[in-house]
Formats: structure tokens, sequence, C-alpha cells
């Protein structure tokens, strides 16, 4: 006999409502700030969805171009006719798309990244980053001066946010798996997951902690497995092992990491100036840059694209260093224009080149000065692809470890170290710039770094803090009410007033003193309680302090409570996790100032 339709339909409910319980307490663990477990779980599956995602743009982002060119990124096999209209036909595509797009759905980039992570709770839109799937695609093939870790930040972080949004966890895992899917996605564009680990919590995150950095390491791993079986294990570019000769190799090496940090600070400056200009029309902001590109491509055609195949030709010291610096001129101008202007693409890829140009220069030249015994121009252009993403980034870990995992030449590390140190102090302290992703959040009129106290506040959900031991009632109540109310034991009594803006929060200390003392004043009077109608007790008139209390989503992070505290003068907060913010079953617990201020001084 087939079951009946009555009772399908209590299993089915039955099993969605134990999903729901199982999802239910997977939120509140994860609202904790040492919730390390299911944080792992999470960071798993972020981990599948940015590397298949990052797969997935770069096949789309590279597949296509078989079609006019012989490899990826070797646009020189163009005619000169094609190396001009190819990046202002693909200038033309970007503008038809931004324009049919709100602008508010426009932004994208590490930049973007950084701005929702900052201000909007790490919550990713969901338009934005199948823009930034779509146009950075276009970018990349028509050969704008970008490279493609910047679209893969955003996808990989896009991927973690709405992951976390669909499950409805708290905003403090939600920040968690952007982290992680930025360094998946990182470690699936590139192949180098320890890279992407210290990328995301050193530019993205900027924290660093045992429960931060696991899920983040796990994510990453996850997404270079999935690149790997796509794309293969071996390392993008294939160098010998070569190595430093001599120590007195390092003076020149100093003397040139300072020449990189000026070239970095001076494009962080410029590229401060430029990024207003985003807010203009993408028609004339994106022609510019293309037909720049286009024209500056028909001489050197090296600056379309991220330019990998250039920059192994400087790895392998197989170019002039005449070429070199008209490479190093031509690349910083088209690539500042690009990123400047909001083509949506990254820096990183062309920053390589513009450091292994540079190192690569530096490296002809001392072998003209001292002869045959020094390093080979190669290594030079190692040292000075590390010292520049360093210096533009300012993230020096990072860079060291994306060159270590880029080349597998370990001899780049002790070197490199003093090429890093010598390029991040310039364009730091010199140049008075923290690295060309916040230079560029302040240039836009955007909050950029959040303090250390801000940063500690963010890690933790209002759930895992929040006091449960509370009780609704309504203004006024009977005596008999009012005892039972106190007999469930809650710290807080929260006065419902349907009429009134706002509700407020009564210790219920308070109104056990009030019946105590009323009692007490009865049996001196000898009165029967049972005689003559009771009266009400208002919780509004009787002694005792009274908070006003305004309302807080419970996916809410202890941050978004001082703020919400700070922004709505309220003595507390009640979190609800309806969809309403009426005082019912939905409400959840109290949070009051004490609570921030007790986890603050943990």
């Amino acid at each position: 006999m087939k079951p009946a339709p009555q009772s399908r339909s209590k299993k089915t409910s039955s099993r969605w409502r134990r999903h729901e319980r199982a999802l239910e307490k997977l939120r509140l663990q994860l609202s904790a700030q040492d919730a390390l477990a299911p944080l792992l779980g999470m960071a798993l599956l972020t981990g599948i969805a940015a590397g298949l995602v990052t797969v997935g743009f770069r096949l789309l982002s590279e597949s296509p171009s078989g079609l006019y060119l012989p490899l990826p990124d070797h646009f020189e096999a163009l005619p000169a006719v094609w190396r001009f209209a190819l990046p202002i036909l693909g200038a033309l595509i970007l503008a038809a798309m931004y324009h049919l797009i709100k602008p508010s759905r426009r932004h994208t980039g590490v930049v973007h990244v950084l701005d929702r992570l900052y201000n909007h709770q790490a919550h990713m839109p969901a338009a934005n980053a199948v823009l930034q799937f779509l146009a950075g695609s276009v970018a990349l093939l028509s050969g704008q001066s970008v490279g493609r870790e910047g679209p893969a930040v955003h996808l990989g972080a896009a991927s973690g946010s709405l992951l976390a949004g669909q499950l409805k966890l708290p905003n403090n895992s939600v920040r968690n798996l952007l982290g992680c899917g930025v360094a998946a996605a990182i470690a699936a564009s590139f192949n180098t997951p320890l890279a992407g680990v210290v990328f995301a919590m050193e530019v993205v995150m900027l924290e660093y902690s045992v429960a931060g950095f696991l899920p983040v390491i796990l994510a990453a791993v996850i997404g270079s497995t999935v690149s790997q079986l796509v794309f293969g294990s071996d390392p993008i570019f294939t160098v010998p092992a070569i190595h430093l000769n001599s120590l007195a190799e390092m003076p020149v090496l100093l003397f040139f990491a300072i020449i990189i940090g000026s070239l970095a600070g001076a494009f962080i400056h410029l590229q401060r100036r430029l990024a207003p200009l985003q807010r203009r029309s993408p028609v004339v902001r994106f022609l510019t840059a293309g037909t720049a590109t286009g024209i500056i491509a028909i001489w050197v055609p090296e600056v379309l694209g991220a330019g990998y195949d250039t920059l192994e030709k400087a790895l392998l010291g197989e170019l002039a260093l005449t070429a070199l610096l008209i490479i190093v001129l031509a690349k910083f101008t088209t690539t500042l224009l690009a990123s400047g202007l909001g083509i949506p693409g990254g820096v990183i890829g062309p920053s390589l080149l513009l450091g292994a140009c540079l190192g690569c220069t530096a490296g002809v030249l001392t072998n003209l000065w001292l002869g045959d015994n020094v390093a080979s121009p190669g290594f030079y252009a190692m040292l000075g692809m590390a010292a520049m993403m360093a210096a533009l980034l300012n993230a020096p870990l990072a860079a060291l470890l994306a060159i270590l995992e880029l080349t597998y030449n370990p001899n780049v590390l002790f070197p490199g170290m003093l090429m890093i140190v010598a390029a991040c102090l310039v364009s730091r302290h010199f140049f008075h710039t923290e690295g060309i992703f916040q230079e560029t959040l302040r240039s836009l009129n955007k909050r950029g770094t959040p303090s250390w106290r801000q940063q500690m506040l963010s890690r933790v959900g209002v759930a895992s803090v929040m006091e449960r031991r509370f009780a609704i009632a309504p203004q006024q109540l009977s005596e008999q009410a009012a005892s039972r109310l106190i007999t469930t034991a809650p710290l807080w009594i929260v006065i419902d007033l349907p009429n009134e803006p706002v509700p407020q929060l009564l210790r219920a200390a308070d109104l056990a003193s009030f019946l105590q003392r009323l009692q007490e004043a009865r049996r001196q009077e000898r009165e029967d309680k049972d005689e003559g109608a009771e009266k009400l007790i208002d919780l509004l008139k009787l002694p005792g302090e009274r908070l006003q209390l305004a309302p807080l989503n419970w996916r809410a992070t202890l941050l978004e409570a001082q703020v919400m505290l700070e922004k709505s003068g309220a003595g507390g907060l009640y979190v609800h996790r309806g969809p309403t913010v009426a005082l019912d079953n939905n409400v959840a617990g109290i949070i009051l100032p004490e609570h921030i201020n007790n986890f603050y001084r943990q």
C-alpha cells in the first residue's frame, strides 16, 4: 500500500525541522570566535566553490583566445592593426556591459572586496560577481593591461560570502569564509597555495591567528587541488635553479630595490589621483584606457595582457637592455591607466612583469659593470618581481612566498628579503603609502583599514555572547502574572510597548524587590489580597532603572552591535531572528554595552 499523502507530509515536515535545527546549531557554533571545527567544514565547501569558479574564469578568459593567438597571452603574434584594434574593441564591449548595469553593481576587484569586508559585513552582491566573471574575461581576452588575480580574488571572496549568505550564517563567519575564498582563488589561479594563504591574511583579513589560519589553509589546499586537476601541477614559470654568486652583489640589489620602491610609490600616488574618475561614464574611461593601450601596443606589443610570456623571457635573461627599459615605461603607463580608470582586472600580474624587467635590467647592468662573476639577469628578475609586488601591495611575506612558489627556486629567499625590506621602506615611509588597495579605497572616500579593536569585535557574533535569560512582558500585568514571571528566573524583562517607538528593558531584580515590598506592606496592613479587584503593576512606574532598546539582527557581530548602540543612542539591543523586529518568539537575546566591554577586556 502507498503511504497516505498526510503521512508523507508529516515525514517531510519532520525532516525539514531536523534540518533547520541542525542549521540553527551550526549557526550558533559559528558565532563564537573559536568555532574551529564547523569553520573547517565550511572552509572545505568554500575551497571547492572558489576553486571551481576560478578555474571556470580562467578557462573563459583563455580558451577563446585560441581563435586568434597561438598561445594564451602571446599578443605579440598579432599584426600591428589588430594590436591597436583589439583593446579598443574590448573597451567598447566593456562600456556596453557597464552601461546596462546600475552604478552600484559596477564595482569589482580587490578594492571592492575590501570595501564589502570593512563596510558591509563581508556580504558580496551576486550581481557584481557575475559582472566580474564576464567583464574580467573580456578585459583579458582583449589584451587590456591587467592581470587575472584581481577577478580571481573577487570571485573567490564572493563564493565564500554567497555560500554563507545562502546558509544564513552569522556575519563573523561570513567574514571568515570570504578570506577562505580569497585564499582558494589565489591558490587556484596561480597554483600557489601558500601565497594564497598569506595574501588572504596579510592583505585582506589583516590578522594572524590559529583559528583564522587553519580554515584559510584548508581552503587554499582545496582550491589548488581543483586547479591542478584541470591544469596540472607544473609551476607557471620554468626557470633554472640559479642563485646569488657573491655577497658583493648585495649593495647593487639594495640600490635597485630603492628604485623599485620609488616606482611602486609613484604608481600608487598616480593611481590615487586617477581612481576618483571611476565615478564617471564607463564609456569615456574604458575608451581612454583601451585607446592608449592600443596605440602603445603598435610598437610595444608586450604591454598587452598580463605579460606572462614576456615575464618568462625576462626570467630566462632573453631580453636586451633597451627592450627592458621600453617595456617598463610602456607597461607602467598602460597598467596605470587600466587600473586607475577601472578596467575590471588586477595589478599583481603587471606588477610582476614590471619588477622582473627592472630586476633583469639590474642584472644586465651588473654583468656589464662587474663581469661574468655575478648572478644571471634572470635571478635579478626574480628578486625584482618580489620587491615590486611587496612594495605595491604592502604585502612583503605574500610577495616572497609567491615568487618562491612561482619559480620553485629557494635561492631567492635570502636576497629577496633584503630587496623587499628596502622597497617597502621606500614605498611606505618616503612616499607615505599603505599599499595600492588601501590608498584606492581612501581616494574613493571609503573607510579603509579597521583598527585592531574593530578587528577583534568583528571576529565574534552577538549570538555567542548575548544574554538569553530574559522575558517579554506587557507594560501592565497583574501581581499573580508578575510572580509567575519571576519564577522563571530571568535576569531582564523586556517591556513591550506597542504604542512606543522602542521597547524598554528592566532588571528582573527590580520587579522582584517591588513584589516583595508589596507583600510585606500587605501583611502589615493585614489586607486580604482576594478581596476586591487586584491592582495592575505598571512596569514603567515601579522603582528601577530602565533602558531603551534598539533592534539588532542575530547575524550581527559585536562590532555591528557597538555601532548600533552609538548610532541609536539606546541603552541596549534586543537580538531578533525573524524578518521583522517585533517582540515575539523570534527574539533571541539581549546585548548590553557591558557584554561588549567584557569581551574587549578578555
